[in-house]
């Protein structure tokens, strides 16, 4: 069962987003992202709502919830169950205040349908786009957290140790994300961040291949992307290996993206623009002249959900702080031939940061 560790975490949270509601001069927040809800309230369920207002918060869900709701949340939260819809329910709870209260809402979270629901049900409330105020909060992870993601990538570098044995030429990609899916689960993760991407060959250049019925051959590359959740957090690893016997250009390739994921994660710490961590290691394969082959970003924001903020991309000025984690993950894709990344998991710390996780980066030949 998962909650809001610690006695008062919730409601600590709950302040710093009321703190932020007066800074903007709002009456209250609607919350409708399920991953913020959790983190303010514990609540794992799959519907709800959850309005923050200076004296109170209020978890709207339904009847399937109830008991679990009561499980998860503290006593920081009132819980509210509908028997129609969560908009019926907050509209008769909106009704009772004074008209023209500021409510904000999350614009990247609700539906142009459910704005207008909003609108036509909660007449007598302006609301007001609040941006990602929760979001924000979620990017500096506590110490908890960091546990949990920490926990999350080592369960996934096990299971990652745990199939090497099972990969073998004959066997399809389809059948080894099977595996892959199955041991994450039997380990202990719960439901997965992603589907394992798992490609043979020249699939290997697709960064986001789906896992087909493509036969491992002597002589492929083989790209593993997958990740683990524990108590809602996730890890996010990427490694490549090469099925025996491995030609030279493929260790090259291996080796400087290697270094340009080393250089990334050298190049970090609190204060660090997010850009300049990307430029690290895109000016490095730059020089190898392999730029045009790179063309994500070098990593994203890790937590409750597997892509959160701060992204780590070449237009991302702002700067990382002690707190955040995110992923390091520069690739290179030839087509027709085949493709590396390699991805660690890192957490921002005052002076520098330090990888999550113990295994090897190095082209393992199988």
């Amino acid at each position: 069962m998962s909650r809001v560790p610690g006695s008062d975490r919730g409601g600590s949270r709950l302040r710093r987003v009321r703190d932020r509601l007066q800074d903007e001069r709002l009456d209250g927040l609607l919350v409708s992202h399920l991953p913020n809800i959790r983190y303010l309230t514990g609540f794992t369920g799959s519907s709800a709502l959850l309005l923050v207002e200076p004296g109170v918060a209020t978890l709207f869900t339904d009847f399937r919830y109830e008991i679990q709701a009561r499980e998860e949340i503290g006593p920081s939260v009132a819980l509210a169950i509908i028997s129609d819809g969560l908009f019926d329910e907050l509209a008769l709870r909106l009704s009772e205040e004074p008209p023209g209260r500021r409510i904000g809402f999350e614009p990247a979270a609700i539906t142009v349908r459910d704005r207008q629901e909003l609108g036509t049900r909660c007449g007598t409330v302006v609301w007001d786009a609040a941006g990602a105020p929760v979001e924000e909060m979620r990017s500096v992870k506590d110490p908890w957290e960091l546990d949990r993601i920490e926990a999350a990538v080592g369960l996934a570098e096990h299971v990652l140790s745990d199939i090497v044995s099972e990969i073998h030429v004959g066997r399809t990609e389809i059948e080894i994300a099977a595996e892959l899916e199955y041991r994450l689960r039997r380990a202990g993760s719960e439901s997965l961040p992603f589907e394992p991407i798992v490609a043979f060959g020249p699939r290997s250049a697709l960064p986001h291949a789906r896992p087909g019925d493509r036969r491992l051959r002597a002589g492929d590359l083989l790209l593993l992307d997958f990740g683990a959740r524990v108590d809602g957090y996730c890890s996010d690893l990427t490694r490549a290996m090469v099925a025996r016997p491995a030609e030279s250009w493929q260790r090259e390739l291996h080796a400087a993206v290697d270094e340009a994921c080393s250089r990334a994660i050298a190049a970090i710490s609190a204060g660090v623009s997010a850009s300049t961590v990307d430029a690290s290691a895109r000016d490095y394969l730059a020089e190898l002249g392999l730029a045009d082959r790179f063309g994500h970003s070098t990593g994203h924001g890790l937590g409750l959900e597997v892509h959160e903020s701060p992204r780590v991309h070449r237009l991302e000025e702002r700067p990382l702080a002690a707190g955040n984690v995110v992923t390091i993950e520069p690739g290179v894709y030839l087509p027709g031939r085949g493709g590396i990344r390699i991805e660690q998991d890192v957490v921002i710390e005052a002076d520098g940061c330090r990888v999550l996780g113990e295994s090897s980066t190095g082209l393992l030949e199988i």
